[in-house]
């Protein structure tokens, strides 16, 4: 059995951790939470799967020129290039492609570079157990013990019963949602986290785009040999998440449970799930400056300075952010407005730079 092929998916903007993600280097390209950038981590994850000669990422061409000169240890062979960002369905299609042609009969591991995991010891037991349901013939996806009731992401329901070579059979894929709802979720035993980690055999995949989504699959595969026809075709086609356009349609789709500590690294305030907090619940984020805090009578603020130190007194609820020349004050009740904000920096040509 020959080893996996990982598509690392690094083409996010990461405008909710703005302003240490900008145009010109995203979230994935920051060390968000450890000394490694979130590209860095993911693809610690894949080589504890594959080879590095079986890893590629995601993303359009100039990120791939950021990445090339950020992180030195990644060739340029490494990379599939879409030529605009539509969503994840259409480079999940022209990977598959890419990768059938390289290493036919392959099985193809989809990973988001904005996660965090651990430990690594159990993604890598897990993604054993999916790749095994994969060589079966299945789309699979991971499923995550919910350990809170989360609006933020999207949730699957599950037979009661293992039927599928070790894994669940998927009753239903259920969107983003309300509170109440997610409160119900977390108590029912057969719904999981989406993580939006993705594995199957490259003939499978294209199988199920050629039989729920030849709109987007007819338009690469007649093109995806050369650049040029590719940038006049990929345009063209719609503009869907994979698990739309494939997973909620098909009838060979199966979830195995993920026995490792997942979260998507989404905002600011996922820090607060992820990073060390004082007494206070007061977060310092890790940088490459050594920083102290000193908080009194302050609570739940996440602090990002490389600054020697920073002082907090009768402050609370509050995220602050010094990246360069910017500084971001936002109070945790309207963090999750900054999309807005920056739509209206966006029209002010004076401050283009600090986007």
């Amino acid at each position: 059995m020959q080893k996996p092929v990982v598509l690392i998916m690094a083409g996010g903007k990461g405008e909710r951790f703005w302003p240490r993600s900008t145009e010109k280097t995203p979230k994935q390209l920051q060390k968000v939470y450890s000394s490694r950038t979130l590209l860095e981590e993911t693809m610690v994850r894949a080589l504890s799967i594959t080879d590095a000669s079986r890893v590629f990422i995601g993303c359009n061409e100039k990120l791939k020129k950021a990445i090339l000169k950020t992180h030195k240890s990644i060739k340029a062979s490494q990379f599939v290039v879409e030529p605009e960002g539509r969503n994840t369905a259409p480079i999940v299609a022209l990977a598959a492609l890419q990768f059938e042609l390289k290493f036919p009969g392959a099985v193809h591991v989809v990973l988001s570079a904005d996660h965090f995991i651990t430990p690594l010891s159990d993604f890598s037991a897990t993604m054993k157990e999916a790749i095994a349901t994969a060589e079966a013939g299945w789309l699979v996806t991971l499923g995550v013990k919910p350990a809170r009731p989360d609006i933020n992401y999207g949730y699957i329901a599950v037979s009661s019963e293992r039927e599928v070579t070790g894994a669940y059979k998927i009753d239903q894929f259920v969107e983003k949602p309300d509170y109440a709802k997610a409160v119900e979720y977390i108590q029912r035993e057969n719904y999981f986290w989406n993580s939006g980690i993705f594995i199957w055999k490259g003939e499978a995949i294209l199988d199920e785009f050629r039989t729920h989504a030849p709109a987007i699959l007819g338009p690469i595969e007649e093109s995806y040999r050369s650049k040029a026809r590719l940038n006049a075709n990929f345009i063209k086609v719609p503009a869907e998440p994979v698990d739309i356009a494939i997973l909620e349609k098909s009838s060979r789709i199966a979830m195995v449970r993920a026995s490792f500590v997942w979260d998507d690294v989404g905002s600011w305030l996922s820090l607060e799930r992820i990073c060390e907090a004082d007494a206070g619940n007061n977060i310092l984020v890790p940088t490459d400056v050594q920083s102290h805090m000193v908080a009194r009578d302050s609570f739940r603020n996440i602090l990002l300075t490389r600054r020697g130190l920073v002082a907090l007194q009768g402050v609370s609820d509050t995220i602050i952010v010094e990246e360069g020349d910017v500084l971001f004050v936002s109070s945790r009740e309207s963090i999750g407005n900054i999309k807005n904000m920056l739509s209206e920096l966006k029209k002010n040509p004076s401050l283009q730079k600090f986007l």
